[in-house]
């Protein structure tokens, strides 16, 4: 991931609220106090002061119910979050970069991409 970013210019990568809240869980449940948990709080700070946080809009609450009833009805529901991120990418017209295109790819229209192209 730190090569796909590297290789990108500034401004061209964003992330959403959804992948923050994930971010924070993860250093959440670590020990309070403990070496890793402080690192990676540090290292999210400084992700988050580099690139920006996409909004989530009015727009992409709509897209969100759409593309989960899309889901459920042809019977290949994803978890929320990662409707979540496919519907803020949808609403600003942003490409998802993931490590699961398997699962993204079931979102009808939705631009994504293999982090590791």
């Amino acid at each position: 991931m730190a090569a796909f970013l590297q290789a990108r210019q500034s401004g061209q990568v964003a992330v959403v609220p959804p992948v923050v809240a994930e971010i924070e869980y993860g250093i959440q449940r670590l020990e309070q106090g403990s070496r890793k948990r402080a690192l990676l709080a540090y290292r999210q700070a400084q992700l988050l002061s580099a690139i920006r946080v996409l909004d989530w809009t009015p727009e992409a609450s709509v897209r969100f119910g759409a593309i989960k009833a899309a889901l459920q009805n042809s019977g290949v529901l994803i978890d929320d979050f990662d409707i979540a991120v496919a519907a803020i990418a949808q609403a600003h017209q942003a490409r998802v970069v993931t490590a699961n295109l398997a699962h993204f790819s079931r979102v009808e229209g939705l631009d994504c991409l293999h982090w590791g192209a």
